[in-house]
């Protein structure tokens, strides 16, 4: 006997056997079957014998269609979820496409970064905070008073910024420099640099952390600047000197700007027939701008006297080290399971030329570890200036084969001694770390 037709023919949602066997439907619905039968629900409407065969497909339908009030609020959810950021890229996206140049959004936003970074590099550039912030410290009152004072010697009117600087160079061989290249406007309009050149900026091969340039002798390795034994000391800071073309020891030659500028014209200034008559004059130049003022500047041996007195190891610098050290409980300090010489003779391998380097390095090294260890005992034991002592050594060495192991002291020691700035600038130098003479950032950016 024939089968009827299905009267919802193809609109029939019906998968039970029964129904199937008993009425036709479109081919197109049987070729489906399969899988259909793979996505139907696990109860199907004729399962509820209570329903006629209307209400059933009617169910069927409604269940299939998709529930409006969910989607919406998923929708409204999505949206909402969405930052700024994502807003700001699609609006980004509608722009570039309308851009009959063909310029991407990923362009287009990242030329807004850049001019956001160069906003927030002008606005620094409007204070002193620009020195803090690049350079991770704050200068004396000295530093300014000095800068004061060269403004006054009034060289050129139409340039009343960086004419001291270039009067002091052209006629002493003196270069202003770092924070006073930021007092003179050197930086304002300046191109970018990363983090690392601002901390490398004049930064001499021995440069430990600690040190920061301001005079150099032009084309020279000689130069002075601010000793800090913390990086966040502003006050009655020592000037201390190295030739770096000499090797890493320091000397501390004055406690203010003032005097390590006459230690300068007195020691490292040779003068000649034709700079003879300046020299005199400025040197009476400077006792004369200090009475006109009333500044009494700190002096070098009160300083020193008052530093030697926390001072717990020389290290290869000779400038010492200071961390806190409770000497009755001997707590901060332990010296090193070796002397200055023994260690000394262990880093000569370094040098010697009949030995192949990187055997040499790996003799070192093994000669080291049982003194680094110790070091790092040290630390644990709260004797932070042990792996400090052992890490400015390394440092001072000038091996850049030991930088791995300095690194691995001076981190630790530093981040207990709460002087995270000095890990940012001993990283960024060992980095890039040059025996060069001109170490300006200008001469890296251009």
């Amino acid at each position: 006997m024939p089968k009827e037709d299905c009267k919802y023919w193809d609109k029939c949602y019906q998968r039970n056997p029964t129904h199937l066997s008993k009425y036709n439907h479109p081919k197109k619905q049987e070729e489906n079957e399969e899988e259909g039968k793979k996505v139907a629900p696990k109860r199907s409407a004729s399962s509820h014998p209570g329903l006629k065969e209307e209400e059933k497909h009617t169910e069927r339908v409604d269940k299939d269609k998709p529930d409006t009030s969910t989607l919406s609020m998923d929708m409204v959810n999505e949206e909402m979820a969405k930052g700024s950021y994502e807003a700001e890229t699609e609006e980004l996206h509608k722009e570039a496409m309308s851009n009959i140049s063909g310029k991407n959004y990923m362009e287009i936003l990242e030329k807004r970064i850049r001019l956001s970074v160069q906003k927030e590099y002008d606005n620094l550039c409007e204070s002193n905070e620009f020195i803090r912030h690049k350079f991770l410290v704050e200068m004396p009152p000295d530093f300014y008073e000095f800068w004061k004072f060269v403004g006054s010697l009034k060289i050129d009117p139409a340039k009343p910024k960086d004419a001291g600087l270039e009067h002091l160079d052209k006629v002493f061989q003196l270069q202003l420099v770092g924070p006073f290249e930021f007092l003179a406007g050197k930086f304002h309009g300046a191109q970018l640099g990363e983090p690392g050149d601002y901390l490398r900026h004049w930064r001499f091969y021995y440069d430990p952390p600690e040190f920061q340039t301001i005079f150099v002798r032009r084309g020279t390795g000689i130069h002075y600047g601010y000793w800090r034994d913390v990086p966040q000391d502003k006050e009655n800071l020592l000037i201390a000197r190295n030739d770096s073309a000499k090797g890493c020891e320091f000397q501390l030659v004055a406690g203010n700007a003032f005097d390590a500028f006459l230690y300068y014209l007195e020691h490292d200034f040779v003068a000649t027939p034709f700079s003879a008559g300046q020299l005199a004059g400025i040197k009476k130049a400077v006792p004369k701008y200090l009475s006109d003022n009333s500044l009494e500047l700190a002096q070098l041996d009160r300083l020193q006297r008052e530093r030697n007195k926390r001072v717990v190891a020389k290290t290869f610098h000779r400038a010492g080290i200071v961390v806190p050290f409770d000497r009755k409980t001997q707590l901060g300090y332990r010296p090193l399971a070796v002397s200055d010489s023994e260690l000394k003779k262990m880093l000569a391998m370094l040098e010697r030329k009949d030995v192949d380097n990187g055997a040499a390095k790996q003799a070192v090294l093994e000669k080291l570890q049982p003194v680094a260890n110790a070091a790092n005992i040290a630390v644990d034991e709260s004797d932070f200036g042990s792996a400090l002592e052992l890490g400015i050594d390394m440092f001072c060495s000038g091996h850049k084969e030991l930088h791995m192991l300095a690194s691995s002291l001076l981190v630790p020691a530093y981040s207990m001694l709460s002087r995270p700035q000095f890990i940012a600038i001993a990283k960024a130098h060992m980095e890039q770390r040059s025996r060069e003479v001109n170490l300006s950032i200008f001469e890296v950016l251009k």
